[in-house]
């Protein structure tokens, strides 16, 4: 499948800057625009036509993210549409161990999604007939990004997953990714404690709450999508201030 560059991946400053020279006709100066933010030919050759190439893996940096040789360049390229657990949370070196398996030393196709501010490239992931992102998420080993709009298929297999109790889906309390670096311990923040099992119903506001972990666990539990106003999958913004 090929693809062209999928708006809703690039960083909002990208997207300003490659829109206005899109829609006033200027191919080259999008082209240009991009190489120059983000660094990659790849990137801005997929601007104005669908794009998909073969590369190999020179190295997998974590569980969603590769970096390929494309001739004789460096390139970052980041699995679209999903987010993997980070090294320093439970199944992180496993889903790094499940991608390089995969794919390390080996030559891939990409389809290009789009770039973001870290100056990667955003893509789908081919092996033969193996789409990696998809092999990932039916593993347990990602969750699916739903804030990108992603395609049904995974969404389907993550649902799945979660059915079987797949990987991550066989823990306990497993936290989203993007949840979990808003959480992690940093200057001026606090590491999460344990989360509570709670009793459905008995609290349904902010106020009833008495502390960060107890709101997650309505959150996540019960379902209680009400104290999560923002949709970021952190609830109860005053309560939880101190672990972003």
């Amino acid at each position: 499948m090929r693809m062209g560059v999928r708006e809703g991946h690039l960083d909002p400053a990208l997207r300003q800057g490659v829109g206005l020279a899109a829609r006033l006709g200027h191919a080259h100066d999008a082209r240009v625009f991009l190489r120059e933010a983000i660094g990659s030919a790849l990137v801005a050759s997929a601007l104005v036509a669908p794009w998909c190439a073969a590369e190999q893996v020179i190295r997998v940096k974590d569980g969603d993210s590769l970096v390929v040789d494309s001739n004789g360049n460096e390139v970052e390229v980041r699995l679209a549409d999903i987010d993997a657990p980070e090294f320093n949370q439970p199944r992180g070196d496993e889903a790094h161990a499940a991608l390089r398996s995969l794919v390390a030393g080996k030559d891939v196709r990409l389809d290009l999604i789009g770039g973001d501010a870290y100056r990667r490239i955003v893509a789908r992931v081919h092996i033969d007939d193996v789409d990696v992102n998809a092999e990932l998420v039916s593993r347990g080993l990602a969750w699916v990004r739903r804030a990108y709009d992603p395609a049904p298929e995974l969404v389907a297999l993550e649902e799945k997953a979660r059915a079987e109790a797949l990987g991550l889906w066989a823990d306990e309390d497993p936290v989203a990714p993007w949840i979990w670096r808003k959480t992690k311990q940093s200057d001026g923040s606090r590491k999460l404690g344990v989360i509570p099992e709670v009793e459905c119903g008995t609290k349904r506001t902010c106020t009833q709450m008495t502390t960060c972990e107890e709101a997650i666990a309505f959150l996540r539990q019960c379902k209680l999508t009400r104290i999560d106003g923002d949709g970021d999958g952190i609830p109860c913004e005053k309560l939880c201030r101190y672990y972003r």
